[in-house]
């Protein structure tokens, strides 16, 4: 398989901060890790390792900003992105189950969901992030993937008024134009598990619908039947 490579040109905008997804992943794997072991399939320090060791070929790659793909690359960020947020959704599985048998204890449930529910956040966040336009290096790299579906569609994106200027002050059309990078997706995340609805952002084909479903379903189950549950169980 040959690998495609990128980088950035005088067309392009900014390329993204590593930082961001990296404290991201951080806490994620962290949360992962101090989960208690009724609720995880494996042993508490499997799957953080797991998932430490695959990013590091990707920080390699980029260790500052998200200028280089290559096909392994590209793919691998994928899988860590999904994996993450497929591994949260046994979790939540096995949470209820907890709940179910009676053998929770409250204090732990409220915990455990309170885990399970950032990790949600983060992990669909990171969904988000690679799955509108082609990722976060085809977003700012001009003719990498020019033909990607838009699956989300920003404020800023429809007031070409927003765009920053060029340090000179002066509109630069290959550094200006506005770009979404992963805090704006983690903040939509976010607000879709709170609100189970979208917000600013407005989702625009099929899939990014059934992705932003199945994420306010999981939210919902959490927050209206877990936590109430373990609620129940303290009182």
């Amino acid at each position: 398989m040959s690998a495609s490579r990128a980088r950035p040109t005088a067309t392009t905008t900014i390329p993204e901060h590593r930082l961001p997804v990296l404290i991201a992943l951080a806490a994620a794997i962290a949360l992962n890790a101090l989960m208690p072991q009724q609720v995880q399939l494996l042993p508490a320090w499997i799957l953080p390792s797991i998932f430490a060791l695959l990013v590091i070929p990707l920080v390699i790659a980029n260790p500052r900003r998200l200028s280089l793909e290559t096909t392994w690359s590209r793919w691998l960020s994928i899988g860590i992105s999904v994996s993450l947020a497929l591994v949260n959704q046994v979790t939540i599985v096995l949470l209820i189950q907890e709940l179910l048998d009676g053998s929770a204890a409250g204090a732990t449930v409220l915990l455990t969901a309170l885990q399970v529910w950032v990790t949600n956040v983060i992990a669909f966040g990171l969904v988000y992030w690679e799955l509108d336009r082609g990722g976060p290096v085809a977003r700012r790299v001009e003719g990498l993937r020019d033909d990607a579906t838009q699956d989300f569609r920003f404020p800023q994106q429809e007031d070409p008024q927003q765009d920053s200027p060029s340090p000179s002050g002066e509109a630069d059309a290959a550094t200006s134009a506005w770009e979404p990078g992963f805090v704006d997706y983690a903040y939509f995340s976010l607000s879709n598990m709170m609100a189970f609805s979208p917000t600013d952002v407005m989702p625009l084909t099929h899939r990014a619908k059934l992705v932003m479903g199945y994420q306010a379903l999981t939210g919902f189950i959490l927050l209206a039947l877990v936590i109430s549950r373990a609620v129940n169980v303290l009182t």
